[in-house]
């Protein structure tokens, strides 16, 4: 393969996979946080490959497809308020010590996910999205908030697991 048509190549096999998992979470009810993540999983050898801009166009891609195409748009919105994270790991990565990049980390985490569910209750109000979270307390939604701090810093050592594995193992198995 030439030197340009590789990376357009494996940049657009992966995104459309990671569309097809994105898709499939319209089809699996509870997929609506696991079809994200696998998402990112998915477009993790093009940060590993090509860098974060070419990860944050394939993020991008995907993210606007599910806008499109899926029929869950709670998935869709869910992806496109957090799946930039894999481009932006490396830099998360480089704040020392580690306390203050967990910190810088949830608090990314917190922060899209409240504006995220604020815009789908009061702009766009989703009716079963607002029917779901119109019966919960304030302290449950503060929960649910911890609750999805947790998973994302298990997402966040995934992605880092997941990068470690393309890089020793998978790569040279690929490049040979």
């Amino acid at each position: 393969m030439g030197k340009r048509s590789y990376p357009l190549a494996l940049c657009g096999l992966l995104s459309g996979l990671a569309v097809t998992a994105m898709l499939l979470g319209g089809v699996i009810p509870a997929a609506v946080y696991c079809c994200p993540i696998l998402a990112m999983v998915i477009l993790l050898p093009v940060r590993e490959e090509f860098g974060s801009r070419a990860a944050l166009t394939a993020y991008a891609a995907v993210a606007l497809l599910t806008l499109l195409l899926a029929a869950d748009k709670e998935l869709a919105f869910v992806y496109l308020f957090l799946g930039w994270y894999p481009a932006a790991q490396p830099r998360f990565y480089r704040l020392r010590p580690a306390v203050l990049r967990i910190l810088a980390i949830l608090a990314a985490c917190s922060t899209c996910t409240v504006v995220l569910y604020t815009l789908l209750l009061k702009v766009f109000c989703l009716g079963a999205v607002t029917a779901e979270f119109g019966s919960y307390s304030a302290i449950f939604r503060i929960i649910l908030l911890a609750m999805g701090n947790a998973v994302f810093l298990m997402t966040d050592f995934l992605l880092l697991r997941m990068s470690t594995i393309w890089n020793v193992r998978l790569r040279r198995h690929l490049l040979k």
